[in-house]
């Protein structure tokens, strides 16, 4: 079947390694699963490569948009997104410089202690913290805020289990650079379709990626390229979509 240029828009953010930008293309883990998707659809689709705060915007003021990857919080349950997925599943965390030693049980500790966090504009982690009260300093890019951590212009930086190997690659740092701080929720993220999203369109697909999820050999295969590619034991669940099934297992052939 011929692929046809898809009614739906497809907008997705620096987030590796669900979504990021890899010698100029659009890759990731979800990249994957969008095209596969899409590919059995018949359908082409034209993704586009947005900050996170910008690709949200969008989404709000355009029915028939799917952004991702992204967290279903209560905010966004109320600004009428509907979930695909999960895609993934991560332990989204606080990291410190390693030898910092914080102890911190709880947001309160951040916050009683004025520690200072940097996040990414827009991110529901980022908001999160700060209805809590910490002080987040944000960018538009996740390596940004890294970067602000080990100059010491921030205490913590908010990243994951799984997105913060990939930005330390990318930063060319090794892992000791870092500790894990405080792991502050274990949690889904999904495909979001905005308010207004065609019901017949969301269905289909809605239909297509609980087909594709009963497909073992194409999601071992998934999981094997991006088990090698970052270097983590990765399996995907209907449940969880991709999630980290141990801790650093095979490493990327050079």
């Amino acid at each position: 079947m011929p692929s046809i240029a898809s009614d739906i828009r497809f907008l997705t953010l620096e987030e590796p390694p669900t979504n990021y930008l890899k010698d100029g293309e659009i890759s990731g883990t979800t990249v994957d699963l969008v095209n596969e998707m899409a590919r059995r659809l018949g359908e082409q689709p034209e993704i586009e490569f947005l900050p996170t705060a910008r690709a949200f915007l969008k989404a709000q003021s355009n029915p028939n948009c799917l952004v991702f990857t992204a967290g279903l919080t209560e905010e966004r349950k109320a600004l009428g997104y509907q979930p695909i997925g999960p895609v993934i599943t991560r332990r989204h965390i606080l990291f410190a410089r390693s030898g910092s030693n914080f102890e911190i049980s709880s947001v309160e500790d951040i916050v009683a202690r004025k520690l200072t966090v940097s996040g990414v504009d827009g991110d529901w982690r980022t908001g999160f913290l700060l209805s809590e009260g910490v002080t987040v300093e944000t960018t538009s890019q996740h390596l940004l805020n890294f970067r602000k951590l080990m100059a010491e212009r921030t205490d913590l930086w908010i990243s994951s289990d799984l997105e913060a190997p990939s930005i330390l690659s990318q930063a060319g740092a090794d892992p000791s650079a870092i500790e894990i701080a405080f792991v502050f929720r274990s949690a889904p993220s999904y495909i979001l379709a905005s308010r207004g999203t065609d019901e017949k369109e969301l269905a289909r697909w809605r239909g297509v990626f609980s087909e594709m999820t009963r497909d073992t050999v194409f999601l071992e295969r998934l999981s094997n390229k991006w088990s090698l590619e970052l270097g983590l034991d990765l399996g995907f669940s209907g449940r969880d979509g991709f999630h980290i099934k141990s801790g650093p297992a095979r490493k990327k052939p050079s």
